[in-house]
């Protein structure tokens, strides 16, 4: 068995294939590659060129967007402490919701707001840590009676 190098195989392909029944056209502005030859009809070429002057004529037309300019008044005096106040309640009603929602036992997880809050005043910790030990009994004797339910049962039939 032999092995062909590519420019073998090459040579062996162009020695023979017959002879090309139309002119090669090359782009100008594209570098060929040795030993590629690429045939292109009229046609295509035809809308190669109208495709490129398409898109000469959209980039002439195509106008820069002014970028927004600044606001000229920045939050300053009373609309920076209406601004603040605003904050303030937002933070609140987050801390607020999230303790609701430790207490029902329906929240997961606490924002960061909360988790400051509650490092930061003992009773709210205390409140919140009671309540998720009576919680986590109560779904313990849910699952003991669940469990023992089960095994009653099957020991019944």
């Amino acid at each position: 068995m032999q092995i062909n190098g590519y420019q073998q195989i090459q040579s062996m392909a162009t020695s023979t294939s017959a002879p090309a029944t139309e002119a090669v056209k090359t782009n100008p502005g594209v570098a060929a590659e040795p030993g590629v030859q690429v045939n292109i009809s009229a046609q295509a070429m035809q809308i190669a060129q109208l495709d490129n002057s398409s898109i000469k004529n959209t980039e002439s037309q195509i106008q820069a967007v002014p970028l927004p300019e600044q606001p000229d008044t920045p939050l300053t005096g009373e609309k920076l402490q209406q601004y603040a106040q605003f904050k303030k309640a937002q933070v609140q009603y987050q801390v607020h919701a999230d303790m609701a929602n430790m207490m029902t036992g329906n929240g997961g997880t606490m924002s960061a707001p909360t988790a400051y809050y509650l490092s930061n005043n003992e009773d709210a910790r205390e409140t919140v840590l009671q309540q998720q030990a009576m919680q986590q009994q109560a779904q313990n004797m849910q699952l003991y009676q669940d469990t023992t339910r089960s095994i009653d049962d099957q020991y019944d039939d």
